[in-house]
Order: C-alpha cells, then sequence, then structure tokens
C-alpha cells in the first residue's frame, strides 16, 4: 500500500474540521435563545435537528462518491443540477452565508477576549480583523497545517466541554430540571423554531464535504467523517443541555442569552468556571473560523474552476494555497465588522443553510441518483424535513422579524442576478 501524501487528511483531522465548525459561536451564542424558546425541551430541539442534519448528510455522503475535489457543496450542487443556474445561485448562496456566519463568529471571539482578559471594548472590531487575518495565513500554510491545528484546537474544546458537562451533572437537581421545564410551557411553533436555530449548531457538518480531494480515503472518509462529526455534536448537546437545565434556573440563562453557557458555569465552578468557558469559547470560534475559511475559499474556487466564477479566483498568490478567493472571503468579512449589526444573523444563516440542505438531496434525487445509488426515501426524507422546517421558520418569522427576512431575501437575490448577469452575459457556463 502506497503511503498517504504529506498534504493529504486523515479522518480524525477531516472530522476535526467539521466537529470544530459545528462545536462553534453557534452554541454559544444560540443556546440561550433555543432555551427560551423550547425550556426544558431543549435538548429534544438539538436531538431534532441533529436528525434532520443527518438525513442532510447521507446526500453528501453519496455525493461525495462522485464528487474528487475540494469543491464540497458547490461540487455536489454543480453535479446535482447538472451544471445549471440552480446550482451555481443555491452555491453562490452557501458563500454569502458562510461570510455571514464567519462575520458574526470573528466578532463572539472578539466580545469573548474582551470580557475575558479585561480589554477596551474598543478593542472589539481590531481583534475581530486580527483573528480573521491569523487564520487566513494559516489557511493559505497548507493543507496540512490547517488539519493538524484544527485537531489540536478541537481536542482541547471538547475536554473543556464535556469536563464542565460532567462536572454539572455532579450538581443536578430533578426538582431544578422540573421547574425549568415547567417555566416554558411547550409550543409547537416556538419548538420548530429553536430547532430551526438548532440547526445552525450542526451546519458546521459541510465543511468536511470541502475536504474531499485532500483526504487518504477518499469518498468513505468523507462519509464516515460527517456521520461520526454529527453524532459526536448531537451528543456533547444534549448531554451538556440536560446538565445545564438540571444545575441552574433558566431565569440565569435567560438573562445572559448571548454568554449562556460561560454564565451557567458561574453557579458549579464560580469566577473560574466562567473564565474557563469563556475560554472555550473563545477557542471554539478560533476553530470556526479556522474551518470555515477554507470551506469558503474552496467554494469559491471550485466555482472558478467549474466556470461558474472567474477562474483567476483559483490563482495561488502567497504561501502555499493563498489565493484571491481566500483573500475575498476576509475582506467581505471584514466590512461587515466595520459596519453591520450581526444580532439577528443567526435566523438569516439559519434560513440560508436550511435551503442550501433542501436544494443538495433534490437535486440528488431527481438528476443523480443513478449513479451515486442513494436511497431515494432518505433524499426525499432530507428534502422534506430541511425544505419543511425552513418553510415554517419563515412563517414563524413574518410579522416580528421583517428585517431578517428581508436580508435572507438580498442574499438569494444578489446570488440570483450575479450568476445570471455571469453566465448569460459573460458567458461562464459551469463545467
Amino acid at each position: 500500500m502506497a503511503a498517504a501524501k504529506p498534504s493529504q487528511l486523515s479522518l480524525i483531522e477531516v472530522t476535526s474540521l467539521g466537529v470544530g465548525t459545528m462545536i462553534g459561536a453557534g452554541i454559544f451564542a444560540l443556546f440561550g435563545e433555543i432555551s427560551t424558546l423550547a425550556g426544558g425541551y431543549a435538548w429534544a430541539a438539538f436531538l431534532a435537528a441533529g436528525v434532520i442534519s443527518g438525513l442532510a448528510g447521507y446526500s453528501y455522503f453519496s455525493l461525495s462518491k462522485i464528487s474528487k475535489t475540494n469543491g464540497g457543496i458547490a461540487e455536489y450542487l454543480t453535479r446535482g443540477w447538472n451544471g445549471g443556474l440552480t446550482g451555481s445561485v443555491i452555491s453562490l448562496c452557501y458563500f454569502l452565508s458562510i461570510a455571514i456566519v464567519l462575520g458574526l463568529v470573528a466578532k463572539s471571539f472578539a466580545h469573548y477576549s474582551v470580557q475575558v482578559f479585561g480589554l477596551s471594548n474598543a478593542m472589539t472590531d481590531p481583534l475581530a480583523i486580527a483573528i480573521m487575518v491569523v487564520f487566513l495565513l494559516v489557511n493559505a500554510a497548507g493543507i496540512k497545517f490547517m488539519g493538524i491545528s484544527e485537531k489540536i484546537l478541537v481536542i482541547a474544546k471538547l475536554v473543556v466541554l464535556v469536563g464542565f458537562t460532567v462536572i454539572a451533572f455532579t450538581h443536578f437537581n430533578a426538582s431544578v430540571y422540573s421547574g425549568n421545564q415547567g417555566t416554558v410551557a411547550f409550543d409547537f411553533g416556538k419548538f420548530v423554531n429553536a430547532v430551526a436555530l438548532a440547526n445552525l449548531s450542526f451546519a458546521g457538518f459541510a465543511v468536511i464535504a470541502n475536504a474531499g480531494g485532500s483526504v487518504r480515503a477518499g469518498a468513505d472518509t468523507i462519509g464516515r467523517a460527517i456521520f461520526i462529526a454529527i453524532a459526536v455534536v448531537a451528543l456533547v448537546y444534549v448531554s451538556l443541555d440536560i446538565a445545564v437545565f438540571g444545575s441552574i434556573s433558566l431565569d440565569t440563562i435567560e438573562t445572559a442569552k448571548n454568554y449562556a453557557l460561560a454564565e451557567a458555569a458561574r453557579p458549579v465552578l464560580g469566577q473560574a468556571g466562567f473564565v474557563v468557558l469563556g475560554l472555550t469559547a473563545i477557542i471554539s470560534t478560533m476553530t470556526n473560523i479556522n474551518a470555515n475559511t477554507f470551506s469558503a475559499a474552496n467554494t469559491i474556487s471550485y466555482m472558478g474552476s467549474a466556470g461558474q466564477l472567474s477562474p483567476k479566483l483559483s490563482k495561488r498568490l502567497f504561501l502555499r494555497q493563498g489565493n484571491i478567493a481566500m483573500i475575498l472571503t476576509v475582506v467581505i468579512v471584514m466590512a461587515m465588522i466595520l459596519t453591520l449589526d450581526l444580532g439577528q444573523i443567526g435566523d438569516v444563516a439559519s434560513l440560508t443553510f436550511l435551503l442550501v440542505h433542501s436544494f443538495i438531496p433534490l437535486g440528488n434525487v431527481l438528476n443523480q441518483r443513478q449513479r451515486t445509488g442513494a436511497n431515494p426515501v432518505l433524499l426525499w426524507l432530507a428534502v422534506i424535513g430541511n425544505g419543511g422546517l425552513g418553510l415554517f421558520f419563515i412563517y414563524h418569522l413574518f410579522g416580528g422579524h421583517d428585517l431578517e427576512l428581508l436580508v435572507f431575501a438580498g442574499v438569494v437575490l444578489f446570488a440570483l442576478v450575479f450568476e445570471v448577469i455571469n453566465t448569460r452575459i459573460f458567458g461562464s457556463k459551469a463545467a
């Protein structure tokens, strides 16, 4: 058997990409909101989101068998929709959603850093920009260096989160859990809303697909990595939620929605616990930025090589694999850091990911099932699960969250207009 090339990723490294992205800013920023909506059933919202993500992951797995590059979602959409406009538009939507989430994550990193290290609030934006530049260089240094750094960061993060969960279980009180469960009456609409938000905490598994051309064992590695990552993260989320709900009051969680997990550590471990969870949040955001920068750059690079965008975007400019696509991603994120309020971006990102996760299995079942050999029932369940959740979420947002809907519509419209101009006027065509 030939030795693996030095530039290739192992199963552990590529799985770490997914886990590192999923257990990122999403769980730290959204835990409080999900808890407010679902109350004592928040664990069920995380579990349901994991199942829906797993269905989408099955479509990824089947498409990985006929996809051999680092294009990931962009390649799956191109192949699933036979190189048509639909695949190009949804691919660009995916890239824009990554850039939006990166802006949120970078600012989250900066806010936690300011609190934990006692820095001036004026340092927030400079720190957010600095961390983006750091991981631009990490990704540009090469795929192997990026994979090793991700593995180290993910292990450190899981040790802290699992350790906190175990300690929180030692403080578990059945009466506290029962009281929290009764504080928020179960409401189906709010529960589905919570599932949609929890879905964003799983969406990071998509970055695994962007390593399709850099793994040691091809399609089997990608499929195994996707399901292992989703299973590990679901176990962490459900266990963490039950432990927290059985040890502190829901009022405490709701008071500190944006940093609920760090605040949850204070009653259990005191100020030291707050600092430890704050540091974990910092590590989490770093791994999220690392993996999402990798994913965004590969998405645009693939679209360039496939004729959906200019191929010059994937031309190497610096270090081993630094290119215009990578720089473009970071520049967009920097612009958002300096100009946009990202407080409501979770809803927009959730809708965009649900859109993508609906069109990937739909293209697979309509156009590529004979080549991928995928089970049509599972593919249709993925379409119905992700698409239905997205439609219900849109319905829920009408009336009180018009800004999120306008931004989401703007993302889709921009992608459509841009791709129509690119393919119809300038004559670019997907390969």
